[in-house]
């Protein structure tokens, strides 16, 4: 009875630890802590945006400056949300959240994932849906930085047009 006991807590032994090694492979999950929201910035448009980039761009006015006091930090929480349309036989449109830093340097907002993240399909047949999307920065020091959105059209992907769209950006003390 003891070795069977044995055996079958090694086999449960087995199976986590396969469970958890299998997992690490799909997914890596990162979080930050902040211990409360120190100011809310937003802007909205209703003119319609369009292009058919294949590059990253600048969605117009889709922008707001933060600035981080001397001797803090501060992290950024920041959603987009947006009425869109992608046109194309394929493919999809991208959105993404940069922070332009006080060096000029572009920094993708987490999670990073470049053209990967599909704000909506060029399938054809879709129509005016709304769509969003929310990023945080790591925390940042002391300096003026800018929150731009930015889109692009990905493989087979002709055109997006943005509309009726809200850029909510917020500070949090660490």
């Amino acid at each position: 009875m003891f070795k069977l006991k044995r055996v079958l807590i090694a086999a449960g032994v087995a199976v986590t630890a396969g469970a958890l090694v299998g997992t690490a492979a799909y997914a890596i999950v990162n979080s930050r802590t902040g211990t409360f929201s120190e100011r809310q910035t937003f802007v909205h448009s209703t003119d319609p945006f369009s292009t058919g980039s294949t590059t990253f761009v600048n969605v117009p006015s889709a922008v707001r400056s933060v600035t981080v006091p001397s001797g803090t930090t501060r992290m950024i929480d920041a959603r987009f949300t947006a009425e869109s349309f992608c046109g194309g036989s394929g493919g999809w449109c991208s959105v993404r959240i940069v922070v332009v830093t006080p060096t000029g340097a572009v920094v993708e907002m987490d999670p990073a994932s470049n053209s990967d993240y599909a704000f909506d399909s060029g399938t054809g047949a879709d129509n005016w849906e709304g769509h969003a999307l929310e990023r945080t920065s790591r925390f940042l020091t002391a300096g003026t930085y800018r929150v731009q959105v930015q889109t692009r059209v990905v493989s087979g992907a002709t055109s997006i047009r943005l509309d009726d769209w809200t850029l909510a950006v917020e500070t949090i003390r660490p």
